[in-house]
């Protein structure tokens, strides 16, 4: 069962990868939006699957460093425009 979500979520990332690398700076925002909340979904879905609590901890400081990132990002984004 943990495979088969991390296989579906994983499946999910991709469309969001290339978005993030080959889309406009506005999509490019979006797609990196994205990226972090599906990640952090992988390891914790694996977290559960392996029952390790270590990448519970990655995935909570994965969650916190995306949310500041596309801050960021919206911010540079917002002076070039």
């Amino acid at each position: 069962m943990t495979l088969v979500a991390t296989v579906v979520l994983a499946g999910a990332l991709l469309p969001t990868v290339l978005t993030t690398l080959y889309g406009r700076p506005v999509d490019r925002l979006a797609g990196l939006m994205l990226v972090g909340p599906l990640v952090t979904l992988v390891l914790m879905v694996l977290a559960a699957g392996y029952g390790r609590s270590a990448y519970l901890d990655v995935a909570l400081v994965l969650s916190v460093l995306s949310c500041a990132g596309s801050l960021v990002f919206a911010r540079f984004l917002g002076r070039t425009l």
